[in-house]
């Protein structure tokens, strides 16, 4: 826990910092941004904007609308936003953060998806501000957008964040050692931007492939060993989670694409990338983390409060449970998320050896329901950040149980 405290004090204090732009974009109302006056297609617009490990602009709220249109200026009429149009209701910003269900600009009659489904920002006369709909094959100018970052001498500076590369060999434990005493950890990924950027990273110095942060502790379970959020993946579909440790493709003769992750033994030693909070000074005392890949499958009965990720179980899964048990489990998670809570394997008595799950801090929450018998794995989403779960035996047959993972889930 201590651990986790100074993590979130570090990144507390890296919150504080001034932010700047990196590659010679300009700061515009918290946005890191450059124009290009060179007209293209949406999606050539698009890819070049990735070489910087960013994506046509957004805008959220109409202090950034009107941000964009001093930005830009009188340079050019019209340029591309990075918004595209599934239907005359639904268009999603590239950069995964969302539709414009809270905020939009649209002139009057748009967005139309017969005209085209994307999106380009006019910056003069009397549409000046609006959103108006386009065919993608068009020809205009454009915006790209970065995440603001803090000042750092790193030579790697990207969303808040030092990235540093390691050529050497090393085990996942070693790796995470050799982070910690730069201030840092394994590198954890939370958009795509960001493996690109990991990826580029790893691609100037080597054609190996390289160890990250993730972890397989256990079946649909995965963690980063910083401790932040899995709020992104780039798992390979096919791939078999049978090791603990995850890496990077990073070889074009790899049997997984470039940046796609796969499991790897952690005994086994490769390169690596680092990470740490951009601008924040380095102690030589660092708290250390204690790197577990395989972790003793406690139960978590009667435990206080257990935040995501996780895995409960019943008490001895997976060998039999005992006559007159009753347990209690208090799951949470950041209140931003919710709780997504799956049953892998379920078997207790018919009706007699219950599992009930509340969906609040206590049984006083909503009820979702009542389980048991021989389930087949199925799932349940908290409307809020709490589940609470009760499981209840009698003094007779005993079964195996149950077990069930947790992880915070956004909507």
């Amino acid at each position: 826990m201590l651990f986790y405290f100074l993590l979130s004090l570090l990144q507390l204090t890296s919150a504080s910092l001034p932010s700047v732009c990196t590659d010679g974009f300009t700061l515009v109302n918290g946005k890191c941004l450059m124009m290009f006056k060179d007209e293209s297609n949406h999606d050539d617009a698009e890819s070049f904007c990735r070489l910087f490990r960013g994506t046509l602009f957004d805008v959220k709220n109409a202090i950034d609308n009107r941000a964009v249109a001093s930005f830009i200026g009188s340079q050019v009429e019209t340029v591309w936003m990075g918004l595209f149009c599934f239907n005359n209701n639904l268009c999603l910003w590239d950069d995964n953060s969302g539709s414009t269900a809270a905020y939009d600009n649209f002139s009057g009659g748009y967005p139309e998806v017969t005209i085209g489904s994307c999106v380009y920002y006019a910056t003069q006369g009397t549409l000046a501000g609006k959103w108006i709909s386009a065919d993608c094959t068009d020809r205009r100018s454009f915006v790209c957008e970065t995440p603001t970052t803090h000042e750092d001498s790193c030579y790697y500076n990207y969303n808040n964040y030092c990235y540093t590369f390691h050529r050497d060999l090393y085990s996942f434990t070693t790796a995470q050692t050799i982070c910690e005493e730069e201030c840092g950890n394994l590198v954890s990924i939370h958009s795509a931007n960001e493996n690109r950027y990991v990826m580029t990273i790893a691609s100037h110095t080597t054609q190996a492939n390289v160890l990250i942060g993730g972890m397989w502790p256990m079946d649909h379970v995965n963690t980063w060993v910083d401790g932040t959020m899995w709020d992104y993946s780039n798992i390979d579909s096919g791939y078999d989670p049978t090791n603990h440790c995850i890496a990077m493709a990073n070889n074009a003769t790899s049997e997984y694409n470039l940046g796609q992750w796969f499991g790897v033994d952690c005994k086994d030693y490769y390169s690596f990338v680092c990470k740490r909070p951009a601008g924040v000074p380095c102690s030589t005392d660092q708290p250390k983390v204690t790197v577990t890949p395989v972790p003793s499958n406690e139960s978590f009965c009667n435990s206080t409060v257990l935040m995501t990720p996780g895995i409960i179980t019943s008490p001895n899964y997976p060998q039999n449970y005992d006559n007159n048990v009753y347990c209690s489990y208090k799951l949470s998670t950041l209140g931003s998320y919710n709780i997504l809570l799956e049953f892998t394997s379920f078997s207790t008595e018919e009706n007699v050896d219950l599992v009930t799950v509340y969906d609040g801090e206590s049984t006083n929450g909503l009820k979702i329901g009542t389980y048991s018998g021989s389930r087949e794995p199925f799932h349940l989403i908290s409307k809020g950040n709490n589940f609470f779960l009760a499981f209840s035996t009698d003094s007779r047959n005993v079964f195996k149980g149950f077990s069930a993972s947790f992880v915070a889930y956004s909507t």
